[in-house]
Order: structure tokens, then sequence, then C-alpha cells
């Protein structure tokens, strides 16, 4: 009900925001109360909703709300937005300045996250508007890979709590958070195999990879460092890298990204005669077209269908 009589005098009676608001009309006049009534529903909906949530509370939510993967929730850690920062208050200046070392395609995914976060908080009347995060374009794709000789120039150069890592992401081609935050409990060595669970998967879906003697070798090597990481810094996992690696490489008169190291695991397999639907499997590629990109690496997946056209008009010409 939106009016109703108490003795002689109409009473207002709204919901706003989830807030409970009931007054007196002050009249006996049903007319006059109801026309107080729509005057008020107006006035309180054009009024700008401002709330006390903090950015904080606004993530816990969020959290809360449904499972999240471990790499949703390394992005936000790593965020530099301020935790007591009020919603209501927050621009998407504020958002660009935190996320202004981002390359473009990191740059998108944070825009991604922070929306769905802000849209939760909209819809819990929050706040009144998400604002519009502008995203980046992306460059067109394109890859770097090492050279077994750049790799070993690299090799030499990075420094002791960086190298084991970046070892088994050129033996695996895992990506950098499933190396920086590698359990044991995701490791078989009797199976010799590292299994990612759906939620730090970026295609969602579980990865399986089968080690090497290299990476094995690594993985020994770690054994006894810490009972739950395999590459654990001062007791957790490895944050940034970005310093410690840019020194690295600018040592080894290189220009590359960790990234890279993935991709030169795949360029040295399709070179090696990994077909590329292995390939695929191997790196946990939701797309075929993403290994696409190899192809040219290796012509020789297509050099034995190069004479069966010829072949068949062949026979048909010797009948």
């Amino acid at each position: 009900m939106s009016i109703y009589k108490r003795g002689e005098t109409w009473w207002i009676y709204l919901v706003h925001h989830g807030q409970r608001i009931r007054q007196s009309a002050q009249t006996d006049d049903k007319q006059a109360a109801q026309r107080q009534h729509d005057e008020l529903k107006a006035k309180l909906w054009k009024r700008r909703h401002v709330s006390s949530a903090t950015w904080r509370e606004a993530v816990a939510a969020w959290l809360k709300a449904a499972p999240r993967d471990d790499a949703d929730k390394y992005r936000l850690s790593s965020l530099d937005v301020e935790d007591d920062a009020l919603l209501h208050e927050m621009t998407a200046g504020d958002f660009l300045t935190a996320l202004a070392d981002k390359s473009p395609a990191t740059h998108n995914r944070y825009v991604n996250l922070i929306s769905a976060i802000l849209n939760l908080a909209k819809l819990r009347g929050w706040l009144d508007a998400v604002p519009a995060i502008e995203r980046r374009k992306l460059p067109p794709a394109t890859f770097r890979w090492l050279t077994r000789a750049e790799w070993k120039k690299l090799e030499k150069e990075l420094p002791a709590h960086l190298l084991p890592l970046a070892r088994f992401a050129v033996y695996t081609g895992l990506r950098q958070f499933n190396v920086t935050h590698l359990r044991w409990e995701y490791v078989d060595m009797r199976r010799r195999t590292v299994t990612i669970p759906p939620g730090e998967a970026k295609a969602g879906k579980v990865i399986s990879v089968p080690l090497s003697d290299a990476a094995i070798g690594v993985l020994r090597k770690q054994a006894g460092e810490h009972e739950t990481w395999v590459f654990p810094y001062e007791g957790h996992p490895l944050g940034q890298i970005k310093a410690a690696w840019g020194k690295a490489c600018k040592r080894a008169g290189l220009t590359c990204r960790w990234h890279d190291l993935r991709h030169t695991w795949a360029s040295w397999a399709v070179q090696a005669g990994v077909p590329l639907p292995v390939l695929q499997q191997l790196g946990g590629w939701a797309s075929y077209t993403m290994v696409l990109r190899y192809a040219h690496l290796s012509p020789e997946h297509l050099r034995k269908w190069v004479n069966v056209g010829h072949k068949k008009r062949h026979r048909a010409a010797k009948k």
C-alpha cells in the first residue's frame, strides 16, 4: 500500500533503496494525500543516492556473490586503489591512474573486472551509475619468442629468485600466474604431470601438463623450499617481477616480456614437430585460432599433403 488511513488522517508509506519511509500527509483528503505521495516518490528518485559503501566493501560483496578464480583475486590484491574510497566519489580517472602501467590487454581485463564489481554495487543500491572506464585499443596480434641462443643469454642474467620460475615456464609453457602460484598439491611427480584447476586456468578448464625431464629437474631442486608453494619468495608466491625481469633483459641485450616465455615454449615445440592440435591441448588454449599463430614456424605438418591431389590425378591418368 502507498497511502493508508489512520483515524481521520492519511499516511504515506514508501520503500526507497531498501529504506522504509512512513510519514503523515496531515490531511483527511485522500486525493491530496495521494498527490503528496507521488511528489515525494518523484523527489526521492531524482535525488542522487549517496551511500557510505567503500571500494573494499564492493570488492568483498563481489567476491562473496559467486565463486571467483584465483587470478581475479590476485588482480584485485595488486590493484592500487584506496580501499576506503567511497564508491559514489570514485571516478573513471581514479581507476585509469591505477591501470596506467598495464599493457592494453591487461588494462582491458582489469576494466572488465572493475566494471563487474561496480555493476553489482549499483544493483545493491550503493551506486547510482557506473563510471565508464575507457578500454584500450589492442595492437595487431604479434608475438616474440626467444631463440635458444637468446634464452641462454637471458638465463645467465636472471636473478636467483626468478631463474627457476623462468626455466619452468620455458619447459612447460605455463602462464605467469600458474607458475608463480603453483602449489605442490598440483604436482604429481610419479605421473610427471602438473594439473591446473579450472579456477586458475584462463579458459576455465582443467589443464594437465606432462612434464619433461628438464621440468622435473627444476621441481626436484625446489623440493623442501616450502610446504605449499613450489616457487616461494620470502614464504609467499612472487608478486611483481617487472623490475627484476626488465633489468635482466637489459643486461642480456634483449627486449621481451615474461609472457614471451610461453611463446618461446610453443615455438620450440612446433619447430621440433609437435602437431598444432597437440600443442593446443598442452598449452590449454580454448581456441585453435590461437595456436595457428605458430603454424608458420613449421611447414612440415603441411608437407605430407602437397602431393595428395597430384597422386590421385596420376593414378587416374594411368587408368
